[in-house]
């Protein structure tokens, strides 16, 4: 009995010390391709099935083309947004693309809805950031005002800290747990306003069952509609895509969505800090027998930028890859096109490493990758 108690006592001292992960769950720094110093605010990473969410304010989602999002930790997974919807009272929803969907947080389902309980047990909190380089930041704030039905009003407990307004999603956490995220901050009086976290999802999931909310494209710092994905990059179904990547574009005309798009307009350029640059593109359910990569310079001006040295490695794992190499190689451009071939391999996903530019700078650009399939 003596040692049944110690065990279940380990067991929930276990469980407790889950607790805060569990319910906080991942979140993600959103940034603008286009200014790439900017933090532009955060989002709150869910599941939803197999689609992952980021759920933000809805100014955050404006305030650039394409919202980019890098998840909170070391791991540099990135995203970016294919859509939003307008929730209203400045909240949103978007659906992501990238290796971001790989840790993308809890079920939406699962998060804990407890607000009221949480806001009895005391009215300081602390308000959950995530910084331009994934680290975490906390700002102790103290509850001041609650409307009872969707907004609390928050200021920082000390008088030398204030709320930025690139903070404009951070999660409001009490005792650890989420109990709203940060809309607003009054540039007077440094109020920050927070919708309640049960609030939030519950907008969040009226709008996965279809009803009560207008859906959006991202939008540009104009307001003008600009779609993440436009129609010169639809995809016809049952065709390879751009699943992760490893280097943000030099601009949100220039994402590594246009790799994989339908016709030769635009092309994906990116700044390349670390070699090599890695894309990864997925095919429909099945496993496909590949057999090369075609790089097509399309509408790429400098030469110099085109990939110089690559390697390919396929998997057959549609939860976890295990990559296995298939080919790798120097490509030489003739007529816009360089063709990496290899024995016929197995593949659910492929992915291209750029190890270098022909001119061994710090950029790369192409028009188009084609995954070629074997035709046994």
């Amino acid at each position: 009995m003596c040692g049944q108690r110690v065990l279940s006592r380990l067991l929930a001292a276990g469980a407790l010390a889950l607790l805060p992960m569990a319910a906080s769950g991942q979140q993600a720094v959103v940034r603008s391709y286009d200014a790439p110093d900017l933090e532009v605010g955060q989002a709150w990473l869910a599941r939803s099935g197999e689609r992952c969410l980021a759920i933000m304010p809805l100014h955050v989602a404006r305030e650039t083309s394409v919202p980019s999002l890098l998840r909170e930790g070391d791991g540099g997974l990135r995203g970016e947004a294919t859509s939003v919807a307008d929730l209203g009272d400045d909240a949103a929803v978007a659906f992501l693309s990238g290796n971001i969907a790989d840790d993308c947080g809890f079920a939406l389902g699962s998060i804990s809805r407890a607000v009221e309980r949480l806001l009895r047990d005391g009215g300081i909190g602390s308000l959950r950031t995530v910084n331009g380089d994934g680290t975490l930041g906390r700002l102790a704030v103290a509850v001041i005002d609650d409307d009872g039905e969707r907004f609390l009003r928050v200021l920082p407990t000390s008088p030398d800290e204030r709320i930025r307004k690139g903070q404009s999603g951070s999660l409001l956490l009490v005792n650890d747990q989420p109990v709203g995220m940060l809309l607003s901050v009054h540039s007077r009086s440094g109020v920050g306003t927070v919708m309640r976290s049960d609030v939030l999802l519950g907008k969040v999931e009226v709008h996965l069952r279809g009803g009560g909310v207008v859906a959006s494209s991202p939008r540009s710092p104009g307001g003008g509609a600009d779609p993440a994905t436009p129609a010169s990059q639809e995809r016809p179904a049952g065709t390879w895509r751009v699943t992760a990547w490893n280097v943000d574009p030099i601009g949100s005309a220039h994402t590594a969505a246009t790799l994989a798009a339908a016709g030769t307009d635009g092309f994906w350029a990116a700044r390349v800090a670390r070699w090599p640059a890695a894309l990864e593109l997925g095919g429909p359910e099945e496993i496909r027998l590949v057999r090369g990569v075609r790089f097509l310079a399309g509408e790429v001006a400098d030469a110099g930028d085109l990939p110089g040295q690559v390697q390919v490695l396929t998997s057959v794992n549609a939860q976890r890859p295990a990559w296995r190499v298939a080919g790798s190689g120097s490509l030489e451009f003739k007529d816009g096109e360089a063709t990496i071939e290899f024995l016929p391999a197995r593949a659910r996903f492929v992915r291209v490493e750029i190890y270098r530019a022909v001119s061994a700078g710090a950029q790369i650009a192409v028009g188009r990758v084609q995954v070629l399939e074997d035709a046994r």
